[in-house]
């Protein structure tokens, strides 16, 4: 059902008295036209529109006349005795009886504006202040045109909401309002209604939120707080809130949304289970008539349904698990050197080896700003010879820094196991924060050995152990931290070398002949790499082998290839683009040289399928003369493998 009343309001003073003497409409212009303005306050433009119309509704539903908008002799009359300076109060033309539409004695000399009844609110005539204390229209600006209607239409953006604790205005419901072509509407008040479904929840609308608010696309028209709320049977809270500047263009659609401010605490019993309903029953709106109308909306807000016009759920919950939020670790990427296994180069004697790089890492905040106190990292180390090694005479010390400046530093414990505690690293939702293990180790006289193995890592145990808190100011849960951050296995070694890929290759270099029986296509591959001596020169085993047994039992240049089962013939060879000393048994690598060395593997099937070859181990010994590996080099090789080729055997 749609309500309405009109607006009964005073004449607003002008300087020159009206002088009637022809009946003016809406369409009317001409000199009569401007002084009819003057008169009633609105722009002297000499054309009767609807703004001009409207002024005179007002006037005459103002002076006890036919509120038709058209100056007749009767309304022509009455505004001639209009006074040059000041107001009468409504319903009357001088200073003597009393009003005809509200029976106060006209003696009393309050005074409004044109289209005002009262000091409250805005002139829907000519958009001043009604409390005179100024001109400034409404920052809406007056509405145009003449009787208005609206359709209302509910949308689908938002539905089962998590709304989490002290966050503000989190939308839950979104509506259109469309007005006709006819008129500009003001929407003046939504009346919204909430209700808890569970009844094993607390039902009460205060202890779980602050306060409702409306909003006219990104602007907050119109807010209530859950005090003003009034209770109904059912638990049903229901209040109508008043909106400013939510005016609807003639022909327009504006969106309007509902939205929810939490209390920044709320009672873990009560956000387990709750079940929220927020709905709209009427909405009131003037146009441009200065009619105010209601549009009564259908709406059973405690029937645990979400079946009406304008009607969504929503529930509480942790500001963690409302927001999403995310720690998540990872390892950083740019870093391969520092976590891929590698060699590490210690000093050499009864030198302890300082700043050595372990790992790399990230840590990213979803969903909120995190401030992180607590990181545990993971140290383990590896006898080549013998298995485990006590962690704890290995490190000496190691260290977390964090943009480039030490942020924690412990020892290591047997086992390994390390927590940087007292940090306060914040991170900004969407930002990941960049993190850096090192560690001082002890010399090659002790529990350390050449080709001794070490490693540092954020495992899954690590990550869940974290010690963070979002911008709610509570804990993160297991479950808000993950990713993982793995270190590989790096050696290490007071002299050796280290290996570099450079490229990977396979291509048929002879397609055989398909007319002849056995004859079959030829595929090369290579695997290119370069070769740093450190410490001392350095020899590298000239010999590749096809190696099928423990990569770790060979010194010599291995390699594997990969098939589908097919047999095949295959001639290796190793060279050097750099021009490395090739001599009988090896090359030469001189003292912090580079030179680059290529595995080409031809092969050539004696069944048809797919083939890939694959760099496993270089064997190489210190030295300058002439010798075949001593030790092998097999750390961080997973990525120099060529490419799969199909390579065919003709019957």
């Amino acid at each position: 059902m749609v309500l309405a009343f009109v607006l009964s309001v005073g004449v607003l003073s002008v300087d020159a008295a009206y002088m009637h003497s022809v009946t003016l409409m809406q369409g009317s212009s001409g000199a009569q036209v401007a002084s009819l303005q003057a008169t009633l306050g609105v722009t002297a433009d000499g054309s009767f529109g609807p703004i001009t119309r409207a002024a005179v509704v007002a006037f005459q539903s103002a002076n006890g006349l036919v509120a038709d908008g058209v100056v007749g002799p009767m309304t022509g009359a009455a505004l001639s005795g209009v006074p040059s300076s000041g107001y009468y109060p409504a319903g009357c033309t001088s200073n003597s009886g009393y009003s005809v539409t509200t029976g106060q004695s006209c003696a009393a000399s309050t005074s409004y504006p044109a289209g005002c009844s009262s000091t409250v609110g805005y002139s829907p005539t000519t958009g001043a202040k009604c409390d005179g204390s100024g001109s400034t229209p409404a920052p809406t600006g007056a509405l145009e045109g003449g009787a208005g209607d609206i359709t209302i239409t509910a949308l689908s953006t938002y539905g089962a909401e998590n709304v989490g604790e002290g966050a503000e205005d989190v939308k839950v419901l979104a509506f259109e309002i469309e007005a006709d072509d006819e008129s500009d509407v003001d929407i003046t008040s939504i009346k919204v209604e909430l209700n808890q479904q569970d009844t094993a929840n607390s039902e009460d609308m205060d202890d779980y939120m602050e306060s409702v608010s409306v909003w006219m696309g990104s602007e907050k028209v119109g807010e209530a707080d859950a005090d003003d709320f009034s209770e109904a049977s059912g638990h049903v809270w229901s209040k109508s809130i008043s909106l400013d500047d939510a005016v609807v263009r003639a022909g327009e659609t504006e969106k309007f949304y509902l939205a929810v401010t939490a209390l920044n605490s709320l009672d873990s019993g009560d956000i387990n289970d709750d079940d929220w309903q927020i709905g709209v029953s009427s909405i009131r709106f003037l146009d441009a008539e200065g009619v105010t109308s209601t549009e009564s909306l259908t709406l059973d807000i405690d029937d645990n349904v979400v079946d009406d016009t304008l009607e969504e759920e929503f529930d509480f919950d942790t500001f963690a698990t409302a927001e999403d939020v995310e720690l998540k670790a990872a390892l950083k990427k740019g870093d391969e050197d520092i976590n891929e296994a590698h060699v590490i180069n210690v000093e050499s004697g009864t030198t302890d080896t300082d700043d050595v790089e372990l790992l790399s890492f990230t840590l990213e905040a979803k969903g909120s700003d995190i401030n992180v106190s607590e990181i545990p990292v993971l140290f383990t180390a590896i006898d080549s010879a013998a298995g485990a090694l006590d962690e704890s005479t290995v490190f000496i010390r190691v260290m977390l820094s964090h943009d480039g400046d030490v942020i924690g530093t412990e020892s290591v414990l047997a086992g390994g196991a390390v927590v940087f505690d007292d940090l306060d690293v914040d991170i900004k939702e969407g930002d990941k924060e960049s993190f850096l293990v090192t560690a001082d180790i002890q010399d090659l006289t002790g529990a350390l050995d050449p080709g001794d193995q070490l490693k540092a890592e954020l495992t899954g145990t690590q990550v869940d152990a974290i010690e963070a808190e979002d911008e709610s100011g509570e804990d993160l849960a297991a479950a808000d931290l993950t990713g993982t951050a793995l270190g590989e296995y790096s050696v290490v070694y007071d002299s050796g070398i280290m290996v570099k890929l450079v490229s990977v290759s396979s291509l048929v270099t002879n397609d055989g002949d398909a007319g002849v029986a056995t004859s079959s296509q030829t595929g090369t591959f290579k695997v290119t790499f370069d070769v740093t001596a450190f410490d001392d020169d350095m020899r590298l085993d000239d010999d590749p082998l096809e190696d099928t047994a423990a990569f770790t039992t060979v010194t010599q240049l291995s390699y594997s290839i990969t098939d589908t089962g097919n047999d095949a013939t295959q001639v290796p060879s190793l060279t050097s683009s750099t021009g490395a000393t090739h001599d009988t048994e090896s090359f030469l690598i001189e003292e912090d040289q580079t030179e680059r060395f290529t595995l080409t593997v031809a092969i050539t099937p004696t069944s048809s399928g797919f083939f890939s070859v694959k760099l496993e181990g270089l064997g190489w010994t210190a030295g300058s003369a002439d010798a075949v590996g001593a030790n092998i080099y097999t750390f961080g090789l997973d990525e120099f493998l060529t490419p799969d080729l199909y390579l065919v055997e003709y019957d």
